[in-house]
């Protein structure tokens, strides 16, 4: 592997964190045939995959990043609408994954070859901000024993 390809692959590699590991998959062609720049968590042993993308500030230059989905088995399911086409995970689940989301866009921001979506231009930059659209995971019920 050439020097400058081993420099790229460092932004995709898994990163571990107190509660696990997680890493930025990169841009696909979801089920849906547009484009998704994917996460992937590491949960109770299983890949888990889901969407983030950029929301621009009212000056259509300065960005957040939204959490728009979570709980896919496989990359290529990105994009699928149904919310049963993803898992459904327990509060004390997502605070775990919400937190390995944020570490990993967090670790992003420092590397030296950035993901895309954190990429900054003179005149466009990340706010800091990192928001979870509504219905971006299913919640599992938990039964009471």
């Amino acid at each position: 592997m050439s020097k400058d390809m081993a420099y790229y692959e460092k932004t995709f590699e898994w990163q571990q964190f107190p509660e696990g590991r997680a890493r930025f998959v990169g841009g696909i062609r979801g089920w849906d045939e547009r484009g998704h720049y994917v996460y992937a968590v590491e949960l109770q042993g299983r890949v888990v995959y889901g969407e983030i993308a950029r929301t621009f500030l009212a000056n259509h230059n300065d960005y957040n990043i939204e959490v728009v989905s979570f709980g896919y088995g496989m990359e290529e399911n990105v994009g699928i609408p149904e919310p049963t086409s993803r898992g459904a995970y327990t509060r004390a689940e997502l605070e775990t994954v919400r937190s390995l989301i944020v570490q990993l866009i967090r670790a992003g921001q420092h590397f030296d070859d950035k993901p895309v979506l954190l990429v900054e231009y003179p005149d466009a930059h990340f706010q800091g901000k990192i928001v979870f659209r509504e219905g971006w995971t299913n919640l599992r019920q938990e039964t009471v024993s």
